[in-house]
């Protein structure tokens, strides 16, 4: 009943204070100088002793009065609360949607969005929330994170409120509210509210799983969305495999409205116009368009959807298309057509075909030699087919159709490579060193290897057989091997690389990875553009991973690199249906969050009332003028009453 005294040491207090009243009323108050007989001190012998009176209260109302205001300030002062334990003070939790839909606009009222109207109905609740209760505020999108302590200072919640400003994630309501429920729990509180404060829209995830909301008082305080919105889902570039120095983009777009639409979807790059492709959406529905993009050098990408809606934000797209490089191959060979086939299919690829006679040692990519050897070897990078004399790597013997062919496991260069009846005319079988790679061996030694420089600048490998001898030409191992060679020689222009803007939150996507690939040293790298690592997950064949705020980032492997950027806003599936016997709404006069208002402020101020009505009307001094004004008022009456009778 009392929140700051028991019952014991209220009735205590009472009890003290109303005994000093009582005996300070049982003195003569007004005492005062009166001239009398000494005779009255004499006492005529034989006669029995006066008896006095015993002391009474001369004024029994203004001591009830007295002790009815200093009641009332006691009970001020002991906090009363009707109801028992369950009037005590409570500990409230509020949860203030800051998903990226609360940048959405209000109809009819420019520049406000979604997050002012939920500051508004976060205020108003606030100010219905008992002062002697404690809230606390979380903020909530894909993560719960309390924006203040435990307050009763409702001011501060009232600040972190007003700063709070909208995200780039979906909410996860559900672990928001459990998020709460824990809170609570903590603090041994009961009766406290949990109010969550926003439009009510959830993700993909929460609408198969459902919101789990289940705690014994849950408040809904609905924000008024709009309801027709056309936004971009993704948008991809891939290096086009068909056209060189080309980029081919998906575009996906989502109608969120219950009506059709149609949009237009434009492209520009560099801030030059690209194309424009009209889409028509059904309700709810997805659909796609796509561009191609023909650049070579690196330039912004820019997709916009027209005309504008509530919500802006998914709007607009941009992805940093990188510069498209290309390996320089220059092939001396005396046969050029049988590599030309097998160089012109990828256009990353720029051949050169020369014949062995106009052989120069400079090199800007790649040099074949096919079954040559030049007086002078060429500078960096070298591929040697077949040397007919010494090479880097030496030969050791010649020997025609080997047997037991065997690839060398988990080397870049014998990816893929698994055929062990390979039908090959001859081959050079070679000497190699400690530090050579042996990526193919027979039965009489290695034939095809691999040599790095110390420095890590130049690579050279020497095949003891040509690819296209023979029957080779016709089999999948020879153009495959030839693959994996041209990417060992430059990694980065092999690199499948896939750039997109998507939204933030949790990334999925198909990835294919050797097992262990999420064990340290594998190459597999989650990165952003600030250079911090990212965890990750890969599992059936998807990579995971996440991001809550709008990033660059970047997943390199061994083959392939993929840029994410992540600006577009993670966005709604669908209105989540509170349970029933949910509260809505800001609790009116009689909701059962206000019937717990704190009674201290009016007792104390009935309290300090009867205490100066009493001083007025019974003080010493105050008395005394009222006597007088009495007596004034009284000889008016009677001159008036005279002056009428004459």
């Amino acid at each position: 009943m009392f929140l700051n005294l028991s019952l014991g040491e209220f009735l205590g207090a009472f009890g003290a204070i109303a005994a000093i009243c009582v005996a300070l009323y049982l003195l003569d108050r007004n005492k005062r100088k009166q001239v009398v007989s000494t005779l009255r001190f004499w006492v005529t012998p034989g006669l029995p002793s006066p008896v006095t009176r015993r002391r009474k209260i001369q004024q029994p109302i203004s001591l009830l009065l007295q002790l009815l205001g200093m009641l009332l300030l006691l009970l001020a002062i002991a906090e009363l609360h009707w109801g028992g334990v369950m009037r005590a003070r409570r500990d409230h939790v509020l949860i203030l949607d800051t998903s990226a839909w609360m940048r959405a606009g209000v109809a009819g009222r420019p520049n406000a969005t979604l997050m002012d109207l939920a500051r508004a109905n976060a205020i108003s609740w606030l100010r219905a929330v008992p002062a002697s209760d404690r809230i606390l505020l979380v903020r909530a999108d894909a993560l719960a994170t309390p924006a203040t302590a435990w307050e009763t200072d409702h001011v501060k919640v009232a600040r972190a409120i007003l700063e709070t400003k909208a995200g780039a994630t979906t909410i996860n309501l559900g672990q928001s509210i459990q998020f709460a429920r824990q809170l609570q729990r903590q603090t041994g509180s009961e009766g406290g509210e949990i109010a969550y404060d926003g439009p009510g829209r959830i993700g993909a995830a929460e609408v198969e799983a459902g919101v789990s909301a289940n705690v014994p008082i849950l408040r809904y305080l609905q924000v008024a969305d709009p309801a027709e919105n056309v936004g971009l889902r993704s948008v991809g570039a891939r290096r086009s495999s068909s056209t060189r120095d080309a980029w081919d983009l998906l575009v996906r777009l989502r109608n969120y409205g219950k009506t059709a639409r149609t949009v237009s979807v434009t492209l520009n790059l560099g801030h030059a116009p690209m194309g424009m492709h009209p889409v028509t959406l059904p309700p709810g529905g997805e659909e796609q368009t796509t561009f191609e993009v023909h650049t070579k050098a690196a330039g912004l990408a820019e997709v916009r959807l027209y005309p504008a809606d509530a919500f802006g934000a998914d709007n607009y797209a941009a992805l940093e298309l990188p510069a498209q490089r290309s390996l320089h191959v220059v092939v001396y060979s005396d046969s050029p057509d049988q590599w030309k086939p097998a160089l012109g299919a990828d256009p990353r690829i720029a051949p050169e075909f020369r014949a062995t006679r106009e052989f120069t040692p400079a090199n800007d990519g790649l040099v074949i030699l096919d079954r040559f050897h030049p007086a002078q070897a060429p500078a960096g990078n070298t591929l040697w087919i077949d040397p007919p004399e010494k090479s880097p790597i030496p030969v050791r013997d010649h020997i025609l159709e080997p047997s037991g062919l065997r690839w060398a496991a988990d080397q870049p260069l014998s990816t893929g490579l698994r055929e062990h009846d390979l039908q090959i005319p001859s081959t050079a079988i070679l000497e190699t060193g400690a530090n050579d790679i042996r990526v193919a061996e027979v039965d009489k030694g290695p034939v095809v290897a691999a040599r790095v420089s110390p420095d890590n600048k130049t690579k050279t490998i020497v095949m003891g057989f040509s690819p296209f001898s023979g029957s080779l030409k016709y089999q999948l191992a020879a153009p495959l091997l030839l693959a994996n060679e041209l990417r060992w020689f430059a990694p980065d222009v092999f690199r499948d690389i896939d750039v997109s803007a998507q939204n933030a939150g949790t990334v999925s996507d198909a990835f294919n990875a050797s097992p262990g690939a999420t064990e340290p040293g594998n190459g597999v790298q989650v990165i952003t553009d600030a250079g911090t690592n990212l965890p990750f997950n890969i599992r059936n064949g998807k990579i995971q991973f996440f991001s809550g705020s709008q990033s660059r980032v970047s997943v390199i492997s061994a083959n392939t690199e993929r840029v994410y950027s992540l600006t577009l806003p993670e966005m709604w599936d669908d209105k989540w249906n509170p349970p029933a016997g949910v509260r809505r709404g800001i609790p009116a006069w009689n909701d059962a969050l206000r019937r717990n208002t704190d009674l201290w402020p009016w007792l104390a101020l009935l309290g300090a009332a009867i205490l100066i009505a009493e001083y007025l009307i019974y003080g010493r001094d105050v008395s005394a003028l009222l006597r007088v004004m009495r007596a004034h008022m009284d000889r008016s009456a009677e001159s008036v009453t005279g002056g009428r009778a004459a």
